[in-house]
């Protein structure tokens, strides 16, 4: 059990945040240890990609090492609500030297309050290891980068969308019952003790920890099984972090599912996906890289399908996808 104690004033500060590259270490960590939950489909994308680009390092740290960590460094506290991917491989690439060797040593040795089995690490990583921190760090920022061009940026709009999704429904359930109440509809394995003020994290294979801080972030993960934590680690830690907790993005009920973008094609399914909050022509043109006119067009059509819904805002046209899908197909 994990307990981050914040206090009742540190509650109010938590607050979401998503980034391209928490996508990124999701799937390769996914890949690594639970694949079976990732399907064929992403399965054989991310296998390709780190295959097709000899990304072997990066399979090797991010799938969890020869002990199951995989360093934090990998996912940089975000500094607002999105972070940009040149901004977060920026922050890869500069890790302090120090939070490297801590990590990777732990990712080695074991952390000191985890319970890991011993095996020996890959050649890879030790070899890399050998040429420096600053090199690693260079390094595995650039095959982060290949394997996000070669893996997910084609479906970054809807993922984007789907998590963008999941925090507004977050927001809402704020809004309707606290941010208590929301965090314990986060997943199954985390849950807000009112009483000690303090996030409590079922996490197998870890002795019990207590951190202190003052607040926490919460990352949605279209990858993950559960709920994890990582950037807070006890007193003494070289360069300390926040607490990051990544969970399980709810079910979206709100696309079409089975043979959805055969039977609307994929250009209205990117648009429905977008489609989460309210939307303009030309917001949702920018975001998917078409015209404003064929972006029109397809809107034209799923409102008349009965699958989007629109609003005027002053002078501007807002679009949103509606909450139940009809039975009938366009």
């Amino acid at each position: 059990m994990i307990r981050i104690n914040l206090g009742k004033q540190g509650l109010g500060k938590v607050r979401f945040a998503l980034t391209p590259l928490d996508v990124v270490k999701d799937l390769l960590f996914s890949l690594a240890r639970s694949p079976r939950q990732l399907g064929p489909v992403w399965q054989a994308a991310a296998t390709q990609a780190l295959s097709a680009r000899r990304l072997g390092l990066l399979a090797v740290v991010a799938g969890g090492g020869p002990r199951g960590y995989a360093p934090d460094f990998l996912r940089p506290e975000p500094s607002g609500f999105q972070m940009t991917l040149d901004d977060a491989l920026h922050h890869v690439a500069t890790t302090p030297e120090e939070r490297i060797r801590y990590e990777l040593t732990a990712a080695i040795g074991g952390h000191s309050w985890g319970h890991t089995a011993a095996d020996r690490p890959p050649r890879l990583l030790l070899d890399a290891m050998e040429r420096g921190e600053e090199y690693l760090a260079q390094r595995v920022a650039s095959e982060l980068e290949q394997f996000w061009h070669t893996a997910l940026a084609p479906h970054w709009p809807g993922i984007r969308a789907r998590l963008e999704g999941d925090v507004a429904a977050r927001a809402a359930v704020i809004a309707q019952q606290g941010i208590a109440e929301a965090v314990n509809q986060l997943a199954p394995n985390l849950e807000w003790d009112d009483a000690a003020a303090e996030f409590r994290l079922a996490t197998p294979g870890l002795s019990a920890l207590r951190l202190d801080a003052d607040t926490a972030i919460l990352v949605p993960s279209v990858f993950a099984g559960r709920a994890t934590f990582c950037g807070a680690e006890p007193p003494g830690t070289p360069v300390p972090r926040l607490p990051l907790i990544v969970y399980p993005v709810g079910p979206d009920d709100r696309l079409p599912t089975g043979r959805g973008e055969e039977l609307i094609g994929p250009t209205r399914t990117r648009l429905l996906a977008e489609l989460a909050q309210p939307r303009s022509t030309g917001e949702l043109a920018q975001r998917v890289r078409l015209s404003p006119a064929t972006v029109s067009y397809h809107l034209q059509i799923l409102h008349r399908a009965g699958l989007v819904q629109r609003t005027r805002r002053s002078r501007t046209v807002l679009y949103q996808r509606v909450t139940t899908t009809p039975d009938h197909a366009l």
